[in-house]
């Protein structure tokens, strides 16, 4: 695998934990360290970008077993689940605002040739580099390109 400084960065995180004996940490970082493993056995090139797309998927799994529990009122695994989501967000970088999102979405809408969803969210995506999730940026596409009122207007019709 190739260790770039993410991986170099969780690597020495799973020292660190392994030393100070935290097994909820440790195993946090076990786990990503091996799907970030799985995916260069799949030839995936690793590179930053391919890191925050395991960090985001292990944090979407946690929210959704968070879903889950609080179904069952299962608070102890809801406060276990939060404290990995926790752990796993310190390795994210830093989330882009709503409005230096919206800023960046429209003067790349405004520059694109190619105005269609598929063409902005595509640039956008590139250019958020891994600082905004993909429902935020497809949801601030849609408001730039009008796309949202489109739909809720259809939606209206259709009800």
């Amino acid at each position: 695998m190739t260790d770039n400084e993410m991986v170099k960065r969780l690597k020495s995180d799973l020292t660190t934990y392994m030393k100070a004996k935290d097994m909820e940490k440790l195993n946090i970082i076990r786990g990503i360290l091996n799907e970030i493993n799985i995916r260069d056995m799949k030839n995936i090139k690793i590179n930053n970008e391919e890191v925050v797309k395991v960090l985001r998927s292990e944090v979407k799994k946690r929210k959704e077993s968070i879903e889950s529990f609080k179904k069952v009122a299962r608070q102890d695994l809801i406060d276990k689940e939060s404290r990995e989501i926790t752990v796993i967000k310190q390795y994210l970088p830093v989330e882009m605002s709503d409005e230096e999102l919206f800023n960046k979405v429209k003067a790349i809408a405004d520059a694109s040739i190619d105005k269609s969803f598929g063409g902005v969210i595509k640039a956008a995506i590139i250019s958020a580099n891994g600082k905004a999730d993909g429902k935020r940026i497809s949801a601030t596409v849609k408001k730039v390109l009008g796309i949202a009122s489109i739909l809720e207007s259809k939606d209206c019709i259709n009800n």
